[in-house]
């Protein structure tokens, strides 16, 4: 028999040192460097998708993949139900985010790249630039796409174009089928109104709930007596009745949620007061969410409702309802003059933290409000009425307009010096002798790793011709084919290190260009704008004391730039230090 050819084969590891060869040494060794994030999502669970696709058939079948590794270990599962893929507002996600960027989970992966996002331009964010600066790896399974994988990158922009186009197209046919459910005066939308259910044959028509429809029109008669929102209100709290969301949770059996929901307030009865519901009407159309616009929550004109008169049992005549909008209307008009006879009332500002700022209790938003005994004054207070006694009881302190803003453009402002101030110093390191050689060092042992993965990467290629040869049997090929391998990975992995350890060494050094530019831009501004709130600020949390939490979207980066900074320093004293010492030795 011919003697076997080796030429393509993994030479045995000796004691030479090499890091490369001493991993593959260690490959039997029970080392699983990649700590996994299994993460599913879901648009909607219905009993018609149940079989099908749920979230637990995802996580399944990631973890089976999981288990089919021998360097991967779970570390976590994270799961979005009812969570549009178009968005990457998604509490489970950014759960994820927050334990990637602690150092827990350094791998994500999921079923398929649609299970990411939707979104090809926020996917491909996340796919080709957050997950490589973070170091993490992603796989989406049925896909085939592993971003270690060389290349594995070149398909995913038009696997995610398809992704969106798809959710787009599925949302024109939702959009379809609810018209066609309102031509045959079926509700569509979401939780009924109060004092309505959902038939039970199947048309989606409403039927009054006779537990509370007489609450609706006893509502009516006590507004048409003279009484106001907030007394209606309060008398309906005092006798104990149920507010409308509190009554849909205890219909389902929820009382932890039923616990949490607000009592009755104004908003639950003007709602009521202003419903065509309670006349058998039902008007669609108000606002749309059609992702096939590109755009979501617009409200539309009133001459593009859609208006269903006399669709199903009505609650109170129309002659009522009537006089209830008359005096609705009378109300709204006596507030505005009230408003209007208060010479030299400012306008309400322009709210620059509108969506970033939450109660640090409740986690509720915290809304721009007119102060309620200074009318020129404006504050942000709690917008969860279940909180405000609670709230009150503690000694809250409400936060000016002024001083939030103020807090906040100080911690941007700090933010933007340190940035400037540590990418400068260095960079100044990095122009020194010393470091000039160490970024040559890096360059030297980077440029042999990657002319050792070429070679290996040629003796790969080259194992089937032996094998065809009949050089090696089937089970041999197979060994040497993952040991080439996962030489390869451990090649490419050292070469990630040290890039990273060059950049650091780098005279034109910088951490994020992007991050660079932002603060370039706004560096020079002495006062908060909105511009630069969305630009830098990601959460505020409003804490009882007046103190506010503020978060940065740059805030690890910062830290990064800091640590850096401070190691490069230290460097740079050590040898300063350790040059004097010599000198002092020769004198």
């Amino acid at each position: 028999m011919a003697r076997k050819s080796r030429k393509n084969m993994p030479a045995a590891a000796g004691p030479s040192g090499n890091l490369t060869e001493q991993a593959v040494m260690d490959l039997g060794q029970d080392v699983k460097p990649y700590r996994a994030a299994v993460y599913a999502r879901l648009s909607f669970e219905s009993e018609a998708n149940k079989e099908r696709d749920t979230v637990e058939t995802q996580i399944a079948y990631i973890r089976d993949f999981i288990e089919g590794q021998d360097d991967m270990v779970e570390a976590g599962v994270y799961a979005d139900v009812s969570v549009t893929g178009t968005t990457f507002d998604r509490p489970e996600f950014d759960r994820m985010m927050q334990d990637i960027r602690a150092g827990e989970i350094n791998t994500v992966i999921t079923r398929d790249l649609s299970r990411l996002g939707r979104n090809y331009v926020e996917a491909g964010n996340y796919i080709e630039r957050v997950f490589p600066f973070l170091d993490v790896r992603y796989i989406a399974i049925t896909d085939d796409f592993d971003s270690a994988r060389q290349g594995a990158d070149l398909s995913v922009p038009l696997k995610n174009i398809v992704n969106e186009y798809y959710s787009k197209d599925i949302s024109k046919k939702v959009k379809t089928g609810k018209k066609a459910i309102w031509m045959q005066g079926g509700y569509s939308e979401g939780m009924p109104p109060y004092g309505y259910r959902r038939s039970d044959d199947g048309s989606r028509r409403l039927v009054p709930d006779t537990e509370v429809s007489g609450n609706v029109a006893r509502i009516y008669q006590m507004f048409l007596d003279g009484m106001s929102y907030t007394q209606i209100a309060g008398r309906l709290q005092e006798e104990g009745v149920l507010s409308p969301p509190k009554y849909r949770f205890t219909k389902k059996g929820d009382a932890v949620n039923a616990g949490k929901s607000r009592d009755w307030c104004y908003a639950h009865v003007k709602e009521i007061l202003t419903g065509e519901y309670y006349i058998g009407n039902i008007v669609h159309g108000k606002q749309t969410k059609c992702l096939a616009t590109g755009r979501k929550n617009i409200h539309t004109p009133p001459e593009q409702w859609v208006r269903m008169e006399g669709v199903h049992e009505p609650l109170v005549d129309r002659e009522t309802f009537e006089k209830a909008q008359q005096r609705v209307e009378a109300v709204r008009k006596e507030a505005l003059e009230i408003k209007g006879r208060r010479p030299g009332l400012p306008e309400k500002p322009e709210n620059k933290l509108a969506g970033k700022a939450f109660c640090a209790e409740c986690g509720s938003r915290m809304c721009l409000k007119r102060h309620y005994r200074q009318a020129s004054l404006f504050r942000y207070e709690c917008v969860s009425p279940g909180k405000k006694q609670t709230h009150e009881r503690a000694g809250r302190r409400n936060v000016s307009v002024e001083d939030a803003e103020r807090m906040v453009f100080d911690v941007i402002h700090k933010h933007m010096v340190l940035c400037i101030d540590n990418v400068r110093l260095v960079r100044e390191l990095n122009c020194r002798r010393e470091n000039v050689l160490q970024y040559n060092v890096y360059k030297k042992e980077i440029d042999r790793l990657r002319k050792e993965e070429k070679r290996v990467n040629a003796a790969r290629s080259g194992l089937y011709e032996d094998y065809k040869d009949g050089l090696v049997t089937a089970e041999e090929l197979c060994q040497y084919q993952k040991e080439y391998e996962d030489r390869i990975s451990l090649m490419e992995g050292q070469i990630t290190e040290l890039l990273i350890r060059q950049g650091a060494y780098d005279r034109n050094f910088h951490l994020n260009e992007d991050w660079e530019q932002v603060v370039q831009k706004y560096f020079r501004k002495r006062t908060l704008t909105r511009e630069m709130s969305d630009a830098f600020v990601e959460k505020i949390y409003f804490h009882p004391d007046g103190n506010l939490e503020i978060h940065l979207y740059y805030d690890d980066f910062l830290k990064q730039l800091v640590e850096t900074a401070e190691g490069r320093a230290g460097e740079a004293d050590a040898g300063t230090a350790g040059a004097l010492h010599e000198a002092v030795g020769r004198g």
